[in-house]
């Protein structure tokens, strides 16, 4: 994932995002696995994202 985008996120600085955005739009979506947010997060061309992780005091199903 693009980490200058994910820090401008986790900072706030949703403004300075939406300008970056749309010169990446031709990019395809990048997927990684945050260690800070604690899960997946999923950047899309059209600036979108998807962060998933569980709750505190959510556990993880055993198989």
């Amino acid at each position: 994932m693009d980490a200058r985008l994910f820090g401008l996120l986790s900072e706030g600085q949703v403004g300075e995002y939406r300008a970056i955005v749309p010169a990446k739009r031709h990019t395809r979506a990048q997927v990684a696995w945050d260690k800070k947010w604690g899960g997946p997060v999923s950047v899309h061309s059209d600036g979108s994202v998807l962060a998933i992780r569980l709750l505190p005091g959510q556990r993880r199903p055993r198989h």
